[in-house]
């Protein structure tokens, strides 16, 4: 691994730990305008720091370059659907939440979002609270799971007990009488 491609992935995991506290960060990848600027406004009311992507390749431009909590994903965009971004996604941020976004809400199309990676599928329109409510639990989960990876990172970096515990040391025996 070259030294830039090192020092990217260290200031990624920095901006990654960085993630469990402060705002929650959303990226939008729509490509209708008004669906951006109403989740944008919707979002950023309620507290959250949101960008917006009009189509894929823009979105996973934003992706590699930043560290988000959830990504809102359209199922509809073009060239590449949602549906076909997503293991690209799931390759370079696998804790990612995606919450589909579609006007076209069929079963087979929430089966093989649900099958690509996304974490939940909301049709347009949407009813602000529910979708709020959506958010916040995956955003949640998400920091907590980005917690508990923090927190056993240390306890896997010490030495493994038969460092610590001299093998050649006499077993103590138990007191009897």
């Amino acid at each position: 691994m070259s030294e830039a491609t090192e020092l990217q992935a260290e200031a990624l995991h920095l901006q990654r730990s960085a993630r469990v506290v402060g705002n929650p960060r959303i990226l939008v990848i729509d490509d209708e305008a008004a669906i951006r600027e109403s989740l944008d406004t919707l979002l950023n009311l309620e507290g959250f720091t949101v960008s917006s992507a009009i189509d894929g390749p823009s979105g996973l431009d934003m992706l590699a370059r930043n560290e988000y909590d959830l990504l809102l994903l359209d199922l509809a965009l073009p060239g590449e659907s949602g549906i076909d971004l997503l293991p690209r996604i799931v390759e370079m941020q696998p804790n990612l939440p995606v919450i589909m976004i579609t006007a076209f809400g069929t079963v087979g199309n929430v089966v093989d979002a649900i099958r690509a990676g996304a974490e939940n599928f909301v049709q347009k329109p949407w009813d602000n609270e529910k979708l709020l409510a959506d958010i916040r639990t995956a955003i949640a989960r998400h920091r907590v799971e980005a917690e508990v990876v923090q927190l056993t990172r240390p306890l896997k970096q010490q030495s493994p007990i038969e460092d610590i515990v001299d093998p050649h040391d006499t077993p103590i025996r138990p007191f009897t009488q």
